[in-house]
């Protein structure tokens, strides 16, 4: 029996050892392959890097020597001396590039520059098969809404990639016809220099420049451009470090039955060892790919990538997000006086100062050539958004000295928000931003512009609009209705709200929201807001037992008479500014604060009543409450919309209607549509109820039989 014992166990150790030893020799196997197909993966992804980085760089100087009215003039003018002087400029300042085409309008005359001839210009270096090619290839990219298009080429046996560009300074690319207008070619020799580069920087041994049309294996890369050009392929030696590995261990393998357990760990450590530089390897790639050289920010991928990310489109959902858009003035003037050297150098002094002027958190990228583009998530970064836009332009105050001499840089910057009422994806908000900077730009103004929806409309309409605003106070098509405001204990008319609305005799019913922002950068706020005060003083009379609460715009608060000469007119009318109750949203606090606050304690002393409205869709700090004469606060429709849709709202409603009851402020909603809703605010504490379950806006005329009706 014991004897049969013995077999037995010695049989199961055998078998367990034997099972053991083939389990390990296959899972040897399986890593050693797994670690040479992932060395192999990570050396193409970093070479196929290597690649985009090559020719985004390319690109970048063809974009910023495009950027170049003077040399298209010179171009036009056949003024081949100064360009050939600027010429061996470029190269004396740039090792990147090696030769450079300029080709006037449908190729009437083509000058070449090439490194190795100095400032020679040739007769040809590009054939007009090449320049076709080139301008087909800028169409492409035309197409694709970009303004710069690369083509790979060889000249005289040596292939190169070449980017091409309209040359001169345009302010609309898109309407520039790539197949005719004069172009600038930018070239740069894919040689032994270019492999020893990609060697050194990607860690790649034996990389060799293939033909193209050469045998391809698993271990080539063909360098291609967007639409599929290829002149040659590079051809490295994949590194096998599962081999290496194998090899290393092969002696202790043999005893590896009695050391099994100690060996596999010792395995496993040389596993992760090896992942993790594989790791590391990758993250070096994605930088590569995602940075911008000369500044040292994220590029335009970068900035794409992270505005992608799933932390910022939680942000713009939540309405906590906000974009910053700046375009550099004067640096321009830069490149023509004192060279592209001196514009990279301006170009790097800006990275280091919006970098200093930004808080920990925010993200900045260099969009293009003199183009930035910052992103704001969460609330506390977004709500800062303005102060965070002064700071850049701040920033930039002190003259920049290069090689002795100043240059003055500004900017034009555009804001845009994703707010809780107005929820916007970041690629609106970078489309927004972008469409505010260039109107600030173009009104040459010196603070940053925060975009409204007048800014959608192109500047003919906006003009059209301002003239239409101006006969429709002449023509009185402007009107005042009036919303009811309900006590939530009985449901009586306690208040109303002035609301003004444009119906166009051709336009029809104009939005608030797109003639009130026209209305402000025309002065013509001023005769609206006017128009108000005369409606309620003829409308609403000095026994009416109600308030009125009428709107003002932040251009209105520049206007030092205002409070005065609505007193005046309250007072021609037998009116009392008790009577009256003006309201603000948060925007005017963040703007400028302290302006507001001096008008607003103006109009406190005149005995007027000053409201928050919309509280909750701005971001202005609940500090302002101490600081400010409020009398009551309205909360927006979007919480009330969410009544019943889980505990979040019902309990954000509760904290705030506590907010109200610890500052001593009534507290108004807005947006109220149904009784379940009223029941709701009034079990939270809510004094005022305001919404269509109360009454829709009406005429003076409806409000007045409605009054007498309840009486």
């Amino acid at each position: 029996m014991g004897r049969s014992l013995d077999s037995q166990l010695g049989r199961y150790i055998n078998v367990a050892t034997l099972v053991s030893l083939i389990a390990s020799v296959l899972v040897i196997l399986f890593f050693v392959g797994a670690l040479n197909r992932s060395a192999a993966r990570t050396d193409r992804q970093l070479l196929t890097a290597g690649i985009q980085s090559a020719i985004h760089h390319n690109e970048t100087w063809v974009a910023d020597y495009g950027w170049w009215s003077t040399a298209r003039d010179r171009l036009e003018a056949g003024d081949v001396d100064v360009l050939s002087d600027s010429m061996a400029s470029s190269f004396s300042d740039h090792l990147g590039f090696d030769f450079v085409v300029m080709s006037r309008a449908n190729d009437a005359r083509t000058y070449s520059w090439h490194r190795d001839t100095g400032q020679t210009p040739l007769e040809s270096l590009l054939s007009a098969r090449d320049i076709s090619a080139l301008r087909q290839d800028l169409a492409d990219a035309y197409a694709r809404g970009a303004y710069i298009g690369t083509h790979m080429l060889t000249i005289d046996g040596r292939p190169y990639l070449a980017s091409v560009t309209l040359v001169g300074e345009y302010d609309d690319r898109s309407a520039t016809d790539p197949l005719t207008g004069p172009v600038l070619v930018i070239g740069s020799a894919l040689d032994g220099q270019f492999v020893r580069d990609m060697e050194t920087r990607f860690l790649v041994d034996d990389l060799t420049l293939m033909p193209a049309d050469h045998d391809s294996s698993d271990s080539d890369i063909p360098i291609a451009d967007a639409s599929g050009h290829a002149v040659v392929q590079l051809e490295w030696t994949p590194s096998r470090p599962g081999v290496e590995t194998l090899r290393v261990f092969a002696l202790p393998l043999l005893a590896y039955i009695l050391l099994f357990i100690g060996g596999a760990q010792i395995l496993v450590y040389r596993a992760r060892m090896l992942g993790r530089r594989a790791e590391q390897n990758e993250q070096r790639a994605v930088e590569a790919a995602t940075t911008d050289t000369l500044s040292g920010l994220p590029n335009r991928l970068g900035f794409t990538r992270f505005i992608e990310s799933e932390a910022a489109t939680t942000a713009a959902a939540r309405g906590e997000a906000a974009v910053i858009y700046i375009d550099l003035n004067g640096f321009k003037a830069v490149n023509d006086k004192a060279g592209h050297r001196a514009g990279d150098q301006v170009i790097e002094t800006v990275a280091r100062k919006f970098s200093g002027a930004l808080p920990d958190g925010t993200h900045v990228a260099r969009i293009g050539g003199d183009e930035f583009a910052c992103a704001l998530i969460g609330s506390g970064y977004a709500g800062q958004a303005l102060p965070i836009a002064r700071a850049l332009s701040a920033s930039l105050a002190d003259p920049f000295e290069i090689d002795g001499r100043f240059f003055e840089i500004g900017a034009a910057i555009g804001i845009a928000w994703s707010r809780p009422d107005a929820v916007k994806t970041f690629s609106q908000l970078v489309h927004d931003a972008d469409l505010a900077m260039y109107r600030a730009k173009s009104d040459q103004l010196e603070q940053p512009l925060c975009f409204d929806a007048s800014l959608g409309l192109e500047n003919d309409q906006r003009c059209s609009l301002e003239s239409d605003i101006e006969k429709g106070i002449e023509r009185n098509e402007f009107r005042v209705v009036y919303q009811p405001i309900a006590g939530a204990g009985d449901g009586r008319t306690v208040s109303v709200e002035a609301l003004l609305r444009w119906d166009h005799p051709t336009r029809g019913a104009v939005p608030p929201d797109v003639f009130i922002g026209v209305a402000e950068r025309s002065r013509l706020i001023r005769r609206l807001g006017d128009f108000v005060v005369d409606s309620v003083c003829r409308d609403i009379g000095p026994d009416a037992g109600f308030t009125v609460s009428i709107n003002l715009s932040p251009a209105q608060l520049n206007d030092p008479d205002l409070c005065p000469r609505y007193l005046e007119k309250l007072g021609a009318a037998g009116l009392s500014s008790r009577q009256v109750e003006l309201e603000l949203t948060e925007t005017v606090l963040v703007d400028d604060f302290d302006r507001a606050k001096e008008r607003l304690h103006e109009f406190h002393a005149a005995g007027f009543r000053v409201n928050l409205d919309d509280f909750g869709t701005g971001f202005a700090s609940v500090g302002y409450l101490h600081m400010l004469p409020f009398s009551k606060i309205k909360v927006d429709r979007s919480f009330i919309a969410a009544i019943g849709k889980g505990e979040g709202p019902n309990k954000m409603l509760q904290a705030i209607a506590l907010l109200g009851d610890a500052l001593d402020i009534d507290m108004v909603a807005e947006g109220v549509e149904t009784e379940s809703q009223a029941a709701m605010l009034r079990m939270l504490g809510f004094e005022y109820l305001q919404g269509w379950h109360f009454g829709a806006p009406m005429t003076a005329r409806a409000l007045k039989a409605r009054m007498h009706e309840a009486a």
